[in-house]
């Protein structure tokens, strides 16, 4: 049994969460565990917000935390499934085998300094505005309290954390499913910073992330115009037959597009111009409906584009070429799984926020516009049957789709402050963020012990997960040809 002490660092004073003789004696290994490596997590989380790089160019922030596991004692596989920034740590053998997950990417044009006013640490640049500078160093935190558990009481079993890139490109853990590097896991617990403490049943959206280029021929715009085929006309076409499509999809579906590439100068016609979209439905068969519409539409656009000329290959015809970038199927929840880690959530508890963790907090929020409630500081009863409809899309799904997965939430922001933000930026560098990240750790890590020490839960939660999938077997949506890459305007990057 262990007696945890407050730890004081750069005035951030992390007390203990719950008290050794609350807590059975593998789990208070694991909070103690935590509790020793807070300095270190802190630094680590620390460094990746400040140095906040992009999908698939993680190198520092994935490093330092594979660089963290391997000096543990963990067991490393690096650069894993064709991207150089993924990993896979291990420790142990045999089943269970409990999977943690790790992000670290940032969001482009997020730079914000941990203040409560919005101002960028360097203009125009990344920050990390979804908080997985928490997220990876969180789950390195639980996978190393996991191991020492394990070891201290004998536990049997397999501890895996996966370092997973480029999660807001929707990327990492699809490529990761597809060579199989789950096919093994018993659970995978996951947790993502939020604005509230809870474990959720929610769903999320299918999505398919594809740029489509289309080909003209240049000619001087003014000269002689007719001599060009604009791509850009063939840009515009598809986004406004795109935008006639909205009135007649489903509901719960979605389109989303940026234009990557629309010509150089004005007084040349476009002879490339690119564009980046998101289907989106509520399940993948009612996204995959959207997505073979818009297929028609690109090539509505592109002989529009070209008239009598399109097909002729004399005239310097091209077909619109698509480029699929990832497939995010919908989130299959498993209840057993949340309610595991619910009672672990409750049983570690909420983050210990200070009044001047507060205080940021309504800072934060009068700035943005909101009303000041601070943090939330309570842990939401569990709902098994929550509205049926989220707007977002996670690579998680994926998983959830091969092995028992749930996903825990912490409030490392302040009440409304959303994700992909300027406030959530500075949330995810402030002290509060820090120490409710620690709490993330511990939930986890005395999640998983219950994984290997609770034979019949992960029987219950195998058996839950078999019904569910069993009408939707999992298929990869980018092929064993496919190579992790991003849209060409951030390649050019």
């Amino acid at each position: 049994m262990f007696r945890s002490t407050s730890i004081i660092l750069c005035g951030l004073v992390l007390s203990p969460l719950t008290s050794a003789q609350e807590l059975p004696p593998a789990k208070a290994t694991a909070a103690a565990s935590v509790d020793a490596h807070a300095a270190a997590l802190i630094d680590a989380s620390t460094r990746i917000w400040e140095w906040a790089e992009l999908a698939l160019t993680e190198h520092r922030s994935s490093a330092l935390l594979a660089d963290m596991l391997a000096a543990d004692g963990f067991t490393m596989q690096r650069g894993v499934s064709e991207m150089e920034t993924a990993w896979v740590a291990s420790f142990g053998s045999g089943e269970p085998v409990v999977a943690f997950l790790a992000e670290f990417d940032a969001l482009p044009g997020l730079s914000q300094k941990a203040q409560v006013s919005q101002e960028a640490r360097v203009p125009g640049e990344c920050g990390h505005g979804c908080g997985h500078n928490l997220f990876g160093a969180g789950s390195v935190g639980a996978g190393i309290a996991l191991k020492q558990a394990m070891l201290e009481h004998d536990l049997p079993g397999t501890v895996r954390v996966y370092g997973t890139p480029a999660e807001e490109h929707g990327i990492g853990k699809v490529w990761m499913v597809r060579d199989g590097m789950f096919d093994d896991v018993d659970v995978c617990l996951s947790w993502h910073p939020g604005d509230e403490n809870e474990v959720d049943v929610l769903p999320s959206k299918a999505l398919r992330s594809f740029e489509v280029t289309f080909s003209g021929r240049s000619a001087h715009a003014a000269g002689a115009p007719w001599k060009g085929v604009s791509a850009l006309d063939a840009v515009e076409a598809f986004e406004t037959g795109v935008n006639l499509l909205r009135e007649h999809m489903p509901e719960s579906a979605r389109i989303h597009y940026v234009v990557t590439a629309g010509g150089d100068a004005p007084n040349v016609i476009p002879s490339t111009a690119s564009i980046w979209l998101f289907t989106r439905g509520k399940d993948w068969p009612e996204q995959e409906q959207v997505f073979q519409h818009v297929m028609k539409i690109v090539e509505g656009a592109d002989l529009m584009a070209w008239g009598e000329e399109h097909g002729d290959l004399a005239a310097g015809f091209k077909p619109a070429q698509v480029q699929m970038f990832t497939g995010l199927y919908h989130y299959n929840p498993n209840h057993t799984v949340a309610r595991l880690m619910h009672r672990n959530l409750e049983l570690i508890g909420p983050p210990d926020f200070s009044e001047e963790h507060h205080a940021f907090a309504r800072g934060l929020q009068e700035n943005f516009g909101l009303e000041p409630l601070g943090m939330h500081a309570e842990v939401r009863p569990f709902d098994p049957d929550p509205e049926p409809e989220s707007g977002g899309s996670t690579d998680v799904a994926n998983i959830s789709w091969v092995c028992p997965t749930i996903d825990l939430s912490v409030a490392n922001w302040p009440l409304e402050i959303p994700a992909h933000s300027w406030a959530s930026t500075a949330a995810s560098g402030s002290d509060g963020g820090k120490l409710a990240m620690l709490t993330a750790a511990k939930v986890l890590a005395a999640s998983g012990i219950d994984v290997l020490t609770h034979p019949e839960e992960v029987s219950e939660a195998r058996a839950e997960f078999e019904r569910a999938s069993a009408g939707f077997p999992y298929v990869s949506p980018v092929g064993p040809e496919d190579a992790p890459s991003l849209p060409s305007h951030l390649r050019a990057n």
